[in-house]
């Protein structure tokens, strides 16, 4: 399942991106709404969980609920990258690469980065308008909704930070294993791993946090200034996280592997 080097899945990434920076600004914006919606999905599932377990296991409290509820976020990781759609998080390793090696420009990175993360965040508004209904979900899942919500919008704009900063690099290194390995098993296993790690663990993901933030701010009395903070700090966060502490090296190792090679 992993028998390729590093400069080999840099070349596949590098061909994968020329792939993904080509394509119209439509089909980016169309395929990014989707993969909005499907992380929505996951969040929600995982806000059940979260919810069901502050509701019948009051001690567990909120990190409890999560660890829980990591066990089923990963879905929404599987609609979207098993079923093609995409995350504003997975453009940090593949187009990159593409861009070093020089095969595409930095504007048609930048149009990807901007129109992939505002088609997400619309298709995370958009559920979250559905989940917003009364009695559209149950009380327990409006708990882990809020709870969540809270929670994420009383962290100090470091920890925040740092916060999506650590997601940023769990993210990358997801989409530099789905690259790597082969077989759909393995696929599999790396998105689930990475999905529960980032969830249990409460990162700060942009479009993650979002797809449960919108949800779940209302009922919060917060003001809309914290979410707005919160997205704008989670996407820098996350940038910076999956280009500098993951792709920047693997390029690095990439480019050694190569000029090691008789």
């Amino acid at each position: 399942m992993l028998r390729e080097e590093p400069d080999e899945i840099a070349d596949r990434a590098a061909a994968v991106g020329r792939e993904r920076l080509d394509r119209t600004r439509a089909d980016i914006l169309i395929t990014a709404v989707i993969g909005g919606v499907e992380v929505s999905l996951g969040a929600l599932a995982a806000a059940t969980v979260l919810g069901a377990m502050l509701t019948a296991v009051p001690s567990a409290g909120l990190f409890g609920g999560l660890a829980v509820g990591g066990i089923v976020f990963p879905t929404g990781f599987l609609f979207v990258i098993l079923g093609r759609s995409e995350l504003f998080t997975e453009n940090f390793l593949i187009p990159v690469v593409t861009v070093v090696r020089r095969e595409s420009t930095l504007r048609q990175l930048g149009e990807l980065w901007a129109i992939s993360w505002a088609g997400n965040i619309a298709g995370c508004a958009a559920m979250a308008a559905l989940l917003s209904v009364p009695e559209a979900v149950g009380k327990p899942v409006t708990l882990g909704l809020t709870t969540y919500t809270d929670y994420k919008l009383g962290v100090s704009p470091v920890g925040t930070f740092a916060s999506a900063i650590l997601a940023g690099i769990t993210m990358t290194i997801l989409t530099w294993l789905v690259v790597a390995t082969g077989h759909i098993a393995g696929k599999v296993v790396v998105i689930v791993a990475a999905g529960y790690l980032l969830f249990a663990a409460n990162l700060a993901h942009a479009i993650v946090g979002s797809a449960i933030i919108f949800a779940g701010w209302h009922d919060t009395g917060r003001p809309l200034t914290d979410v707005v903070r919160w997205l704008a700090l989670s996407t820098a966060g996350n940038l910076i996280g999956g280009v500098a502490f993951v792709t920047a090296f693997r390029v690095a190792q990439a480019r050694e592997k190569e000029r090691s090679k008789p």
